[in-house]
């Protein structure tokens, strides 16, 4: 698979710079290293400083490609899959456990925000998952019941509310109180210079090309520094982990897939939905920004081989022309819209469907990632999770069906 680093298309999301490392060379010979500074790179530095690690690096290379600055902003309950998808795939007192850890992972996010005092653009405004057909209305309405009969908060959306929220040729949606939406990049930006502040090492522009254990130590190579030695290594890559790791390579433990998002340029009519919220089992996902534009991404599915396997972030003007056409058949906007933004980024479909947290090969090369959509919550509670494994924490029964080793 390619990987061309010098293909690059902003997203919305950056224009807010992002924070960089060092263009040295990291200190070595022991201590943690994380590899990423994204998402999951930046949350396992921080939850490996608050569970008492004192010697954290953390290295990145590409950095603008990170899938962290390409993501629509959304913290969600539950994963990608529905909960009548997901006890049907896995039972319900799994599906049950794992619904009410991404409830926790979530409101971690909240916690995190206003104990750092970020300035992420946090709002707590709920989710629309809405129904384009009948069959996607049946899978809503099992779902819903599903969701009442554990305990869960899950409400029904009649057509007409939707219309009035601005939506047409749709049939019915769940609503969710609980989930939220942020900045990613000043969340991550915020998380990070914490780390910074609270003595994490961090250096930008290193490309690891493989990573290995090497008797009581990880032996990390670089391309432009050689090898580094490191006492143990977290890595926080995901789509990009099989590039560094003979493990998930050789296991495909994760794939790569291309999502794809547009963004308008500011509308002049307020948007009268201000939840975040998706389409067609998730396929397409939306949010208003602050500043009162539609971002929307998707679409994959309508494509050849649906953009997995490619580590291209070209974007696909079939892609962009589709969600331009979704749009026009969902949204009623009485303007003209005119699209400022259009970029791709590379996330990770997991070969189980949940994330991967903890040791791989040994107990000294760790990971957490291949969170196959609702990554931003995924990836901090995912690190807060593995900080906690790493420590010997007690951790919770969920724990098992992260495990790496499959």
């Amino acid at each position: 698979m390619d990987f061309r680093p010098e293909v690059f298309t902003p997203s919305y999301w950056m224009d807010v710079p992002a924070i960089e490392g060092q263009m040295t060379r990291p200190r070595d010979g022991g201590g943690i290293l994380v590899i990423g500074s994204g998402l999951s790179g930046v949350s396992s530095a921080y939850w490996l400083k608050e569970v008492g690690f004192e010697d954290v690096t953390m290295v990145d290379f590409a950095l603008p490609h990170a899938a962290t600055f390409r993501n629509c902003g959304h913290i969600l309950y539950g994963t990608v899959e529905s909960m009548q998808a997901l006890v049907a795939l896995h039972g319900r007192e799994t599906a049950r456990e794992i619904w009410e850890f991404s409830i926790g992972i979530c409101h971690e996010v909240r916690e995190t925000v206003r104990r750092l005092r970020l300035d992420a653009d946090y709002e707590q405004s709920g989710y629309l998952v809405i129904a384009i057909d009948e069959t996607e209305d049946k899978e809503i309405h099992e779902s819903i019941e599903l969701l009442r009969g554990m305990g869960f908060q899950s409400d029904y959306v009649e057509p007409g509310k939707l219309r009035q929220l601005g939506f047409k040729n749709v049939r019915g949606a769940r609503y969710e109180a609980g989930s939220a939406q942020a900045h990613p990049m000043k969340f991550r930006n915020g998380v990070l210079k914490h780390c910074v502040d609270h003595g994490v090492d961090y250096h930008s522009g290193v490309r690891v090309t493989s990573v290995e254990e090497e008797g009581d130590h990880v032996l990390v190579n670089t391309e432009q520094w050689g090898q580094l030695r490191y006492d143990a290594v977290v890595i926080a890559a995901n789509a990009y982990s099989p590039l560094l790791s003979r493990y998930f390579e050789e296991r495909r433990l994760v794939e790569p897939f291309r999502g794809q998002i547009i963004t308008s340029k500011p509308l002049k009519h307020e948007f009268k939905v201000k939840h975040p919220h998706s389409f067609d089992h998730g396929y397409e996902y939306a949010l208003v920004t602050t500043d009162n534009r539609l971002m929307i991404g998707g679409w994959r599915n309508n494509t050849p081989g649906g953009e997995v396997g490619t580590y291209d972030i070209d974007p696909n003007k079939f892609v962009e022309q589709g969600l331009k056409d979704f749009v026009e058949e969902h949204y009623e906007i009485k303007e003209k819209i005119e699209w400022e933004y259009s970029w791709a980024g590379i996330m990770a479909t997991s070969k189980t469907g949940f994330p991967f947290i903890g040791p791989t090969t040994s107990p000294r090369i760790f990971t957490c990632s291949g969170y196959t959509g609702h990554g931003f919550s995924w990836a901090h509670g995912s690190a807060k999770l593995l900080a906690d494994v790493m420590a010997g924490n007690q951790v919770p029964a969920v724990a098992k069906y992260f495990n790496p080793k499959l």
